[in-house]
């Protein structure tokens, strides 16, 4: 439950918004707000004293708390962006529904943009947002495993108070900044990848493969997961058994697999989502090999293909779009937030 005194900091501000209160305007005195909302003096200097750090109001010695110029910058504009490496496939409307859902009830509308995880896209889309467009914005990082120069433009808009929510990727360096109202919620892509090889080592598989995307930071981590399974148990590593794929060749998996002997030679494989177990699997019925096991992430397919023993583990979808839209309301509220780690199901 919220603070008393962010809910009178709430209450004040959403006033402000409504035309109750304008530039220039004194507020009562402390003792008339401490009886209006039942609570002590010193929750409500609590809340003028945040305020005033918020640059909402000044305090005068002597004269009382004015609304300030810069108060008339702050009302809520009612819009969150909403900024997704894709939109209208794979998981991905589940995730925008879950937002939605969210923002709605909330009487928020949402302005979303696709990056198609291009660099130079979510440039353009971040160059087009300012601190007067949205109250908040909700974020899959694009290209995450790698440097990108777009962080200049999330710290400037941290440094205007932008909440920010990341959500499956995020940028590490605003993560280890400043920036108290930027949080992520991710999916245990480490632990997740871990368990999978694990349970194949368990069922007798000695040799797994992988294939892993390289440029987005859940395919980085699915690997490190893999690979600890694999030394924790004494399992030899094959860089021939390992296949990276990124953004640009996502869809050409098949003809990598046609130049790999992974087919031949291992018996299960561990992949970075269900786009690429379909194309796996599309390959094994052309060209059927040693492979028995397959496992994957995500939740997306389901597949019966004879003598393929498939699992794909669960993506919470909607409910992360939920939690991650929550998170950036209640921070726009003036409330706090941590980031928040999903467990597969």
């Amino acid at each position: 439950m919220q603070k008393k005194y962010l809910q009178i900091c709430k209450h004040i501000t959403d006033a402000f918004a409504a035309g109750l209160y304008t530039t220039g305007d004194k507020l009562p005195t402390e003792l008339k707000l401490a009886e209006e909302y039942c609570v002590s003096r010193q929750t409500v200097r609590q809340a003028l004293d945040k305020l005033e750090k918020d640059g909402f109001i000044e305090k005068v010695q002597g004269s009382g708390s004015y609304i300030t110029e810069k108060a008339a910058k702050m009302k809520k504009t009612m819009r969150i962006a909403v900024i997704t490496t894709y939109i209208n496939s794979y998981i991905f409307p589940s995730i925008l529904h879950g937002i939605e859902e969210v923002a709605t009830a909330n009487n928020y509308s949402l302005i979303m943009r696709a990056t198609n995880n291009s660099i130079a896209e979510e440039r353009k889309i971040l160059h087009n947002i300012s601190a007067n467009s949205v109250d908040g914005i909700i974020v899959e990082g694009t290209k995450t495993a790698l440097p990108n120069p777009n962080i200049a433009f999330y710290k400037e808009l941290a440094d205007k108070n932008i909440p920010i929510v990341f959500f499956d990727g995020y940028y590490p360096e605003i993560m280890e900044g400043r920036y108290d109202k930027s949080v992520y919620v991710v999916t245990e892509d480490y632990w997740g990848a871990y368990n999978l090889t694990a349970e194949l080592i368990r069922e007798g598989h000695s040799l797994i493969c992988g294939i892993f995307k390289s440029d987005d930071i859940q395919g980085v981590r699915r690997f490190s997961g893999y690979i600890d399974a694999l030394t924790e148990k004494e399992i030899d590593i094959n860089d021939d058994c390992i296949i990276w794929f990124n953004t640009e060749t996502k869809f050409l998996l098949e003809q990598q697999l046609s130049r790999s002997k992974m087919i031949s030679e291992c018996s299960a494989i561990v992949c970075y989502n269900d786009e690429a177990a379909a194309q796996v699997l599309a390959y094994l019925e052309k060209n059927p090999g040693n492979v028995t096991a397959l496992r994957s992430f995500d939740g997306a397919i389901s597949i019966q293909q004879r003598g393929i023993d498939f699992k794909s583990c669960v993506h919470p979808m909607e409910n992360l779009g939920r939690i991650a839209a929550n998170k950036l309301l209640q921070i726009i509220n003036g409330g706090r937030e941590e980031s928040c780690i999903m467990q597969w199901e």
